[in-house]
């Protein structure tokens, strides 16, 4: 292979690792939010200070204040506690349960050539992925045991594995309404990415109660409460378990007032309650972490928009995503007449109504506003389509989401026969871009903040973008605002490694020293931390530092686990003389990638010369794809 052949091939890999892996399992869910993380003190003193936080009469919206985990708030809210334990949000991820999971079985996706088995072994629950070969031989390319499912189980189940220390999704999912196993949601194509999609905090602040990056990793993570808890509401409980132990005293210690050690929801604004449901319902085109700011530094009772931003583009009627249901509801005539009409307006967080009093229970917070007398169709119709007239059936109909299989209620509330021609769909072909706008007023962040977080923005958007030239005109749109926003001389780490990231994919010099100066930040965010050093080996292998770029790529691979770093590590390892150190480096590649084809080919040969048949056979069967 040429030097130009291994540079070009170490690109292609880099698209998939370098500028951001979407690490969602509902997907992510997830999404996806890589944009941001809090900032260390830079080398030199900042002129730019951070964009402030809003102050709140709820004491424990301080950033100090300790969260305590919801078993400590179930001594004293019983009821609550069970009840929220039954509802979507309190089964929102589990330990995986032999007992409760789906059966075992097997299913084949032609479109991959690949074979997928789930299966209890051991006392744990596996899932393999196959060749799909035609013949009695099993060629098994990847099985590792479930550890985590997230999701209620009311439409699917997806499932976390954990693979050399770092979580990954499964490309495995349970379909509660066809009662079966199918590819997990963003998987059913040809090349998906198998168990190399990295599960992190983007994912799991909206899956699990508490869980925070071991040593600033992408997705080696730990997780101290599993299912969402009610802190995710109310915000950390330290401040309200001591006072209400006698520990310390509220600031507004009488009994008619409102109890200022914990946020209730009912005592805040529509816009600071819904900020609360935001958190993991609102996902839009784009989304950036605020500078010196992670996610899990939000507190109920705060505006969302002072840790994260959220950018939609200005194309109409995009596809219903699993979680779109803010921008719905949004656009919904009872939104937009009233100051009232909110997410608990229809929802209790609290708890869910029974099955068989769903549709009544729906029908009359409908009526609270809306006469029977009001609805203006057809009795043949009506008594054909939904004969108890059930509100829902037409202003909130199931509608197809971006998940195969998935059908969710549609939260525009509205007519919804025909879309409307702002509603239709615009996308199609054309290559021309979208313009991203802020989904939420940004007026209280600096104007060098809100340029870094738009440059921001239209790196995320182009990282999700199949068209070619669109993705490119995006990618040029992040690169001309961040580097506005580095001229300026703010000190920002996630700057200085997003325009490296850009300038090594446009091919434009200056990546090398802008990884340098966004290493300098010393907790830099694990994805870019592994994206900044594995620019510094690459560069530091074109110019023969070998051990340089070695020791880079082993920092590297304690952030996050990618093939692309073993596959660049075993070149370092060969120039550098060390056979084995090279093989090594091989087989941990094509373990967490089995598609690297031209791999295991080179892997059979490899150990067909050294005599070792057993293993060259099994490379080589695996080299058929």
């Amino acid at each position: 292979m040429s030097s130009d052949d291994s540079r070009n091939r170490r690109r292609r890999l880099w698209l998939l690792l370098g500028i951001g892996i979407v690490v969602s399992v509902v997907v992510v869910v997830a999404l996806a939010v890589k944009s941001g993380r809090r900032r260390s003190e830079p080398l030199v003193a900042d002129v730019w200070p951070l964009s402030p936080v809003a102050t709140s009469r709820f004491l424990n919206t301080k950033p100090d204040v300790k969260y305590v985990g919801s078993e400590a708030c179930r001594s004293c809210h019983v009821s609550q506690h069970e009840s929220f334990r039954h509802t979507g949000m309190g089964r929102s991820m589990a330990e995986v349960d032999l007992s409760r999971e789906p059966s075992d079985a097997e299913f084949d996706h032609p479109p991959s050539k690949r074979r997928y088995q789930v299966r209890r072994q051991n006392g744990q629950m596996w899932h393999r992925e196959l060749l799909l070969t035609g013949g009695q031989d099993e060629v098994v390319l990847s099985e590792y045991p479930v550890k985590y499912v997230t999701g209620s189980g009311r439409h699917s189940l997806t499932y976390v594995a954990e693979a050399e220390g770092f979580l990954v999704e499964s490309p495995v999912t349970w379909y509660t309404s066809r009662q079966a196993w199918g590819m997990s949601p963003g998987y059913d194509k040809p090349n998906h990415s198998g168990f190399e999609r990295a599960v992190g905090e983007g994912c799991l602040v909206c899956h699990a109660g508490q869980a925070a990056a071991i040593d600033g990793s992408l997705h080696r993570m730990r997780v101290t409460e599993v299912a969402i808890g009610c802190e995710r509401c109310h915000g950390p409980g330290a401040l309200h378990v001591e006072h209400h132990s006698g520990k310390t005293p509220s600031a507004n210690d009488t009994s008619n007032s409102i109890d200022d050690t914990i946020v209730n929801p009912v005592h805040l604004s529509r816009e600071l309650a819904e900020a609360i449901c935001q958190q993991c319902h609102l996902r839009t085109s784009a989304t950036v972490v605020s500078r010196g700011r992670t996610l899990s530094d939000f507190r109920p009772g705060l505006p969302l928009q002072d840790f994260r931003q959220d950018y939609a583009l200005e194309i109409p009627n995009k596809p219903m995503t699993v979680v779109g249901h803010v921008e719905q509801m949004h656009l919904s005539r009872c939104y937009q007449a009233t100051n009232t009409f909110t997410c608990s307006t229809c929802h209790s967080p609290h708890d869910e109504p029974p099955a068989d009093e769903r549709e009544s229970y729906y029908k009359s917070i409908c009526l609270n506003c809306h006469q029977p007398e009001q609805c203006h169709v057809d009795e043949a119709r009506r008594a054909k389509e939904s004969p108890q007239n059930d509100c829902v059936h037409c202003h909130m109909p199931s509608s197809a989401t971006d998940i195969p299989h998935l059908a969710f209620t549609h939260h525009r509330v509205g007519i919804h026969d025909q879309p409307s021609s702002k509603e239709k769909a615009s996308t199609g072909s054309d290559s021309r871009p979208g313009v991203l706008m802020p989904f939420l007023g940004l007026s209280r962040l600096s104007d060098i903040d809100q340029k870094r977080s738009l440059g921001l923005g239209y790196l995320d958007l182009a990282i999700h973008e199949d068209n070619a030239a669109r993705r490119e005109q995006y990618q040029r749109q992040a690169l001309a605002l961040l580097s506005e926003v580095h001229a300026t001389g703010l000190k920002d780490g996630v700057t200085d490694a997003s325009l490296a990231s850009l300038c090594f994919d446009l091919d434009l010099d200056g990546a090398l020293p802008l990884a340098q100066s966004a290493l300098a930040f010393s907790d830099l965010g694990g994805m870019e931390k592994g994206n900044a050093l594995f620019l510094m080996a690459d560069a530091h292998f074109r110019k023969g530092r070998y051990a340089d770029a070695r020791d880079a790529l082993l920092t590297a691979s304690q952030l996050r686990r990618h093939s692309v770093q073993w596959l660049l590590k075993a070149e370092c390892e060969k120039s550098l003389g060390n056979p084995a150190g090279m093989e090594e480096a091989l087989q941990m590649a094509v373990r967490i990638n089995p598609r690297l084809v031209n791999i295991h080919q080179h892997l059979a040969e490899h150990f067909a010369r050294k005599g070792d048949h057993e293993k060259a056979a099994w490379h080589r069967r695996r080299a058929v794809q």
